[in-house]
């Protein structure tokens, strides 16, 4: 089951204009260089590392902190 965070996620993708597809291209290209893999950690660790290093060209969601603090007060 998805947690309210995690839909806040989503729905900022949406609103931001991006897909899914976005995400794994992002996140792909992040792990390779060409035919070489350049991050060999697991999907969780791509994942946050993308999260925190570069999101969708420097534009990504609010932390889950700050999320609790402000759009999801009492949500979760």
């Amino acid at each position: 089951m998805m947690t309210e965070y995690q839909k806040y996620q989503l729905q900022w993708m949406i609103d931001h204009g991006y897909s899914l597809d976005d995400l794994i291209s992002e996140m792909l290209a992040m792990q390779t260089d060409g035919d070489k893999i350049v991050f060999d950690g697991d999907v969780a660790d791509l994942f946050s590392e993308w999260e925190y290093s570069s999101g969708f060209g420097g534009e990504i969601w609010a932390c889950e902190a700050e999320w609790k603090e402000c759009e999801g007060n009492g949500m979760e």
